[in-house]
Formats: structure tokens, C-alpha cells, sequence
């Protein structure tokens, strides 16, 4: 892209600062002279046509002074048409009358476009009813929780993006049933339900014994793929009484596993009924 303007924010510890400029015929840009080490990260950024693109945050040493940075643009669609579901992992963990539910969704964009979301159509992540204490954990840009959903706007650029959120789901009785609508589908689904006397069963998924996750062990529940607007409905049954309190460790939700990658995560979940 010739003559593109292009952004370098220099984020410091308490302080950022910004420069510009424009990219020559070929494309090609550069910012000389930056200062090297110290708590400091750099990211580059420009629009084209309404969005934004921006890289990973970029670190200079003294052993590493120069770094070449691609930063790709796309033609914009809006043809939602071309957003599949990838890998749908939940995680539950239970503990007396309650349950906590933590998941990672992946969207992919098989094109070579990006797809713009517009405000009058967001993308939207229905929750069960009854979910409470919901928290939009990571991957998104702005947000909202409301009307028993999730909503976000934000363009989806060739690829794929995943997004985290957990909720909290009361259970008055010995039987809990979860559904958990998918409305962009899913290649594959993981569930993940904490091994604590807990039995568990899910419409169009096969166990697969248990498996050693993050917080104990896990009975694990796999299938798809699941069509866009399909539902899982996960039943738990023998579930505890009488509420308690939550640690905190379990409301820390999944941020560890999308900051590792979900696909690491999965590979972990993924080694072998026990």
C-alpha cells in the first residue's frame, strides 16, 4: 500500500507517545532512532477503509535494535456468510449448589477480506438462563452483557480470534441441565466438567474418561461438528447442596489458557483417558 499512514505508539511505564508516517510506493515504512531497552514496548497501527490493524506489542535491546514488521491490511466485506465456528471448550467446575462456567470460542475467517460487524448487527454469544456474574474475560474489544447475551463489535480479519468469558450458574437441586447455544457452530467441542462426584452426560457428545486440566481432574466430553445455531445441552446429576462461597482460584476463569493458546490447552486437556 503506497502513501498509507502508519502509527508507532511508544508505551512507556505510566506514559505513551505517538508517531507517524507514510508508507513509500512499495509500501515500505520505517521509524529510526527509537530508544532501546527499559520497561518500553512499541506497536504499529494504521486504518484502511473504517478499520484498524495493529501488530503485537514489539520490544528493542541493545542485542536486538532493528525489528522488520509486516502489518497487512485487508479489503473490508460484510458478508458474515464466511465466520465459522472452530474449537467450543467449556469448563465447569462445581462446587456446593453452584457452578462455574468458564469457556474459550474460536472464530475463523476463511477469506481473504476482513469481515466488518456493524453496531446494528453485532456479534453475539448467548448465555443460559439463569447465568449470573458474568465476566467477558479476553479477546474482546468492547463488550456489552446484557439481555442474557453477550455483544461485541469487531472486525474479523482473515484467520482466526477467540474470545473467553465464564458465568456462574445456581443449581437448588441434585440436577443441573446447561444449554449452550453455539450460533456460529463448531468444528469441535470440548467440555470439561470438574471429576468431583459429579455425573455428567451431553446430547451428541461421547465421554472420553477423564483428563488431568488445570484445576484437578476432568471428566471430558467431545463431538461436532455442531451447525451454526446448534445447542449443546450438557446434564449434570449428584450435584452438592447448600451453597458456598467460591475460591478464587476458580474465579480466575480461563485467562491463563487463551494467554497460552487454546490449541496448547487443548493438546494438555488431550493426553489420554486415565
Amino acid at each position: 500500500m503506497a502513501h498509507q499512514p502508519v502509527r508507532l505508539t511508544i508505551v512507556e511505564r505510566g506514559a505513551s507517545s505517538d508517531q507517524a508516517v507514510s508508507s513509500d510506493a512499495a509500501g515500505r515504512f520505517q521509524f529510526p532512532s527509537l530508544p532501546l531497552g527499559g520497561i518500553r514496548v512499541f506497536v504499529l497501527s494504521t486504518e484502511y477503509r473504517g478499520v484498524r490493524y495493529a501488530s503485537d506489542r514489539v520490544v528493542l535491546s541493545a542485542d536486538a535494535p532493528v525489528r522488520d514488521i509486516d502489518l497487512p491490511v485487508y479489503e473490508p466485506s460484510s458478508d458474515r456468510g464466511a465466520v465459522r465456528g472452530t474449537v467450543a471448550l467449556a469448563v465447569l467446575d462445581v462446587a456446593r449448589g453452584a457452578v462455574r462456567v468458564s469457556v474459550v470460542q474460536g472464530l475463523a475467517n476463511a477469506t481473504d477480506r476482513t469481515v466488518v460487524v456493524s453496531p446494528r448487527d453485532p456479534l453475539v454469544f448467548p448465555l443460559p438462563s439463569g447465568a449470573e456474574t458474568v465476566s467477558a474475560l479476553a479477546g474482546w474489544r468492547d463488550p456489552h452483557i446484557a439481555a442474557g447475551r453477550i455483544t461485541d463489535v469487531f472486525p474479523l480479519t482473515p484467520g482466526t480470534a477467540q474470545v473467553a468469558y465464564s458465568y456462574e450458574l445456581g443449581a437448588g437441586e441434585s440436577a443441573l441441565r446447561l444449554a449452550w447455544s453455539l450460533p456460529y457452530g463448531a468444528k469441535d467441542v470440548e467440555v470439561l466438567v470438574a471429576d468431583v462426584g459429579v455425573r455428567a452426560e451431553a446430547d451428541g457428545l461421547t465421554a472420553q474418561g477423564t483428563v488431568t486440566g488445570p484445576r484437578g481432574r476432568y471428566q471430558r466430553l467431545t463431538g461436532g461438528p455442531l451447525p451454526a445455531g446448534g445447542q449443546v445441552v450438557v446434564r449434570l446429576r449428584g450435584m452438592p447442596s447448600a451453597r458456598d462461597p467460591w475460591p478464587g482460584a476458580v474465579a480466575a476463569g480461563l485467562g491463563v489458557v487463551l494467554a497460552g493458546g487454546l490449541t496448547i490447552a487443548l493438546r494438555r486437556f488431550r493426553r489420554g483417558p486415565t
